[in-house]
């Protein structure tokens, strides 16, 4: 019982210096309550946007990326199927373009039994 209420402390503690070398290394402490839940309202947007930018168009731009490199290292085009989905059609479609595309797949694939 004292090592989980060791490990809660220290875990409290450590909370507790996270946030003021936050408010110290942004001068945040010298903010009125007002001014600190605006500052930090935009700081939580500004980081919520970049994350969400991240998850949607990291992964295809990875892939022109890829496929760039690709064409200066081997001469020709990769085989990147343009069947895929990029992420936000995902979202955009509501999942349909990813059902559309697993039943091409499964209608175009060979059956195991005429190989």
């Amino acid at each position: 019982m004292t090592f989980f209420l060791w490990v809660i402390t220290s875990m409290v503690r450590w909370i507790r210096l996270k946030i003021y070398q936050y408010e110290v290394t942004f001068a945040v402490y010298m903010l009125t309550p007002t001014e600190k839940f605006i500052f930090n309202s935009l700081i939580l947007t500004l980081l919520s946007m970049i994350a969400t930018g991240i998850y949607v168009y990291l992964p295809n731009h990875l892939r022109v990326i890829y496929s760039h490199l690709y064409y200066y290292w081997v001469g020709e085009r990769p085989f990147i199927s343009a069947n895929l989905p990029s992420i936000s059609s995902v979202f955009r479609e509501g999942g349909s373009v990813m059902y559309e595309t697993a039943k091409n797949a499964a209608v175009t694939a060979t059956p195991i039994a005429e190989l």
